[in-house]
C-alpha cells in the first residue's frame, strides 16, 4: 500500500496538469474584468470627458465576436461598476481604429457619445428617442440622411421597423460612430451602429439581453460614452511606480450565458480553433508524464522484489 497510493497520486497529478492549463475560451484569458477601475486609474486610451456613465464593450482579441459589457457610473472617487454582462458584436470582431468599412461585419473601436435611442416604446429616457413605426428607416449608402434616422427613405436604408419587431431594436441606444456630434459622417465608413438586444452575433452592432439594452437606454444621458474595442487597444499598462487600485464595491449582475446566432448572416464562432491546440499539447504532455511515472515506479518496485 505504501507504494501504490503514492503512485496513483503521481499519475493523477500528471494527468490533471494537462487540464488545469486549458485556456478560458468564453472571453479569453486577456479579458479585462475591471474596466471601471482602469478608467479611474486613467489607464484607458480613449477619452470619456465629463461622462456620468461609461459602457465598456471589450473583446480579448481581434478574432472574437463575444464580448464583456460593463456599466460604470461616476462617483466622487472615480468610476464604480454598476453591472456586467456578456454580449456579442459584429461577426468578424472589432476593426482597428480608422479601418472600418461597410460590408466588413465588424464593430468600431474607440470612444463614442450617446445622444439618441430608438425602439418600440420610450422606457423613460432623457436621450432623444425615436418610437419606430412602419416608415422608420436609418439612412444608408447614398442617402442624404446617411447614418441618421429618417422616415420613408430608400431601399438602401435600414428598416428599423422590421428589426424592432424582430427584437434586435426593441430598445437600442445609438452609438455615435461616424456621425455627429462626434464626427462628420464619411460615406462608406459604415453606419447604423447600435447598442441593442437579441444577444447574438450581428453585422456590427453591440447585442446583449433586452433587459440590459433597456437599462442602458433608460440610464444614459446625452454625453455619456461607449468605449469599445479589443483589450490591448482600449487599456494602457499600469505605470511601473503605481499599482492599479482595487475595483470599488459594486452591485454586479451575474453574467448570463449566451449562445451566438447570426442577425444578418451565418455566425462565426468567437472562439478560434487554435484555442484548442494548447489543450491537445498539454494532454499529450500530461499523458506522457503519467506513463513515464508509471513505468519508473514499476521498475523500482520490480527491482526491490528481485
Amino acid at each position: 500500500m505504501s507504494l501504490h497510493a503514492p503512485r496513483r497520486t503521481l499519475l493523477l497529478t500528471a494527468l490533471v496538469a494537462g487540464f488545469t492549463a486549458f485556456p478560458s475560451t468564453a472571453h479569453g484569458a486577456d479579458q479585462e474584468t475591471a474596466p471601471c477601475a482602469r478608467l479611474t486609474a486613467r489607464e484607458v486610451r480613449f477619452p470619456a470627458p465629463d461622462a456620468g456613465r461609461v459602457v465598456f464593450v471589450t473583446a480579448a482579441d481581434f478574432k472574437q465576436n463575444a464580448v464583456l459589457i460593463t456599466g460604470c457610473v461616476r462617483d466622487t472617487g472615480g468610476y464604480l461598476q454598476e453591472w456586467q454582462v456578456t454580449g456579442f458584436i459584429g461577426r468578424n470582431g472589432f476593426a482597428p481604429v480608422g479601418t472600418l468599412r461597410e460590408g466588413q461585419y465588424q464593430s468600431p473601436t474607440g470612444s463614442f457619445s450617446a445622444t439618441e435611442a430608438l425602439g418600440l416604446a420610450n422606457p423613460g429616457t432623457t436621450l432623444k428617442y425615436h418610437v419606430v413605426n412602419p416608415r422608420s428607416r436609418w439612412g444608408g449608402p447614398g442617402s442624404p440622411f446617411y447614418n441618421n434616422y429618417v422616415e420613408n427613405g430608400s431601399p438602401a436604408d435600414e428598416n428599423l421597423w422590421y428589426w424592432a419587431n424582430e427584437g434586435t431594436y426593441a430598445q437600442a441606444a445609438v452609438v455615435n460612430y461616424n456621425r455627429l456630434p462626434d464626427s462628420i459622417p464619411v460615406p462608406g465608413a459604415d453606419y447604423a451602429i447600435f447598442f441593442g438586444a437579441g444577444n447574438r452575433v450581428s453585422a456590427g452592432c453591440v447585442s446583449t439581453t433586452l433587459e440590459t439594452s433597456t437599462q442602458v437606454v433608460k440610464t444614459l444621458i446625452p454625453g455619456d460614452r461607449f468605449i469599445m474595442g479589443v483589450v490591448s487597444d482600449v487599456f494602457m499598462p499600469a505605470p511601473p511606480s503605481s499599482a492599479v487600485p482595487p475595483p470599488p464595491a459594486s452591485a454586479t449582475q451575474n453574467v448570463p450565458s449566451a449562445t451566438p446566432t447570426e442577425v444578418h448572416s451565418a455566425p462565426t464562432s468567437g472562439t478560434d480553433e487554435s484555442d484548442f491546440i494548447p489543450l491537445g499539447i498539454l494532454l499529450v504532455a500530461g499523458g506522457a508524464t503519467a506513463v513515464f511515472v508509471f513505468f519508473t515506479l514499476r521498475k523500482q518496485e520490480n527491482s526491490k522484489r528481485s
